[in-house]
């Protein structure tokens, strides 16, 4: 493929949407205020890199787009319809909400969201409940370069500390990490993420994603990995192909859930309509229980307004 075939199409990624345009190049934009070959080389890879990971995180509505320290007002009303074995139909409903609150910095936003928001899609172990959500606000308390740290507080009661920090290690390879603290009622916890980005090529993007998880209530850690192959289709599909495991240390060492699934997610009618559709397969195990096989097929309905 020629260089001018390779920028047209990476150019996809800049031409989907005029907010989603302003939001990739607001986030991706990165100068040097040095003139030194390091410093310089960097802010040269962190803004070629970048701009596919921003896609398919922001068009796939992954936990990472909800961690860069730029990102804007959103509303997020999802409907998920599964078949589950031996269970039949299950429903579920999500609404997430972060916006600017007027006559303030926009740095301070009001948020209301589940805690299921919260997870990285295909890591933690898949459940079909409903989860209960909360208002809060969080406040960007910096965001510069490579690091970004914000707080977040909600009237469960709970409260929380992020920080980020990416790192570009060659044009197509970026690592990040992400650490963070809170506390919720009388549960303390802190999950770190280590995620690796490889770009492929402007079609496909590949994701290693790790947590690991303590919380007080676990009496444990709970840890997980994770493979995700992201495809771009068109300005308005994709696929993302999914594999992961979990597993805790206690009451002993043990796989408590592997997952495989498929996500094929299309915006179609409105530029704010969505639907997904979700075929997997888990093998889930509590401690005192053998192992089960489930298959699921979810259809996903969902609005979703940005920089609103």
């Amino acid at each position: 493929m020629g260089h001018l075939s390779k920028l047209r199409l990476s150019c996809l990624f800049l031409s989907i949407t005029p907010s989603l345009l302003f939001a990739e190049q607001y986030i991706c934009s990165s100068q040097s205020a040095e003139d030194g070959f390091v410093d310089t080389g960097y802010h040269y890879l962190n803004t070629k890199f970048c701009q596919p990971a921003v896609w398919f995180d922001s068009f796939f509505m992954d936990e990472q787009s909800r961690e860069y320290g730029h990102a804007g007002s959103m509303l997020r009303w999802y409907n998920d319809f599964s078949m589950v074995e031996k269970r039949g139909f299950v429903y579920k409903s999500g609404l997430t909400v972060r916006l600017y609150l007027p006559n303030f910095t926009r740095k301070l936003k009001l948020v209301f969201e589940s805690e299921e928001e919260d997870q990285r899609i295909g890591m933690l172990s898949k459940e079909s409940e409903q989860t209960q959500s909360t208002f809060g606000l969080r406040y960007d308390l910096y965001s510069k370069g490579r690091s970004s740290f914000n707080l977040k507080a909600t009237l469960r009661p709970g409260i929380e500390a992020r920080y980020r920090y990416t790192y570009p290690f060659s044009e197509k390879t970026i690592g990040r990490f992400t650490q963070k603290l809170y506390q919720r009622k009388n549960v303390t916890g802190e999950i770190t993420y280590l995620d690796i980005d490889y770009s492929i090529n402007p079609i496909f993007l590949f994701r290693w994603a790790n947590f690991l998880k303590f919380e007080t209530d676990l009496h444990g850690f709970e840890t997980g990995s994770g493979f995700t192959l992201y495809q771009f289709i068109s300005p308005t599909q994709a696929i993302s192909y999914q594999t992961s495991i979990t597993g805790r240390n206690n009451p002993y060492h043990y796989i408590n859930n592997s997952n495989i699934s498929v996500t094929y997610r299309h915006n179609i009618l409105r530029k704010w309509f969505f639907y997904e559709i979700i075929p997997e397969i888990n093998w889930n195990k509590e401690a005192d229980t053998l192992r089960e096989q489930e298959l699921m097929i979810t259809l996903r309905l969902e609005v979703l307004f940005k920089n609103i």
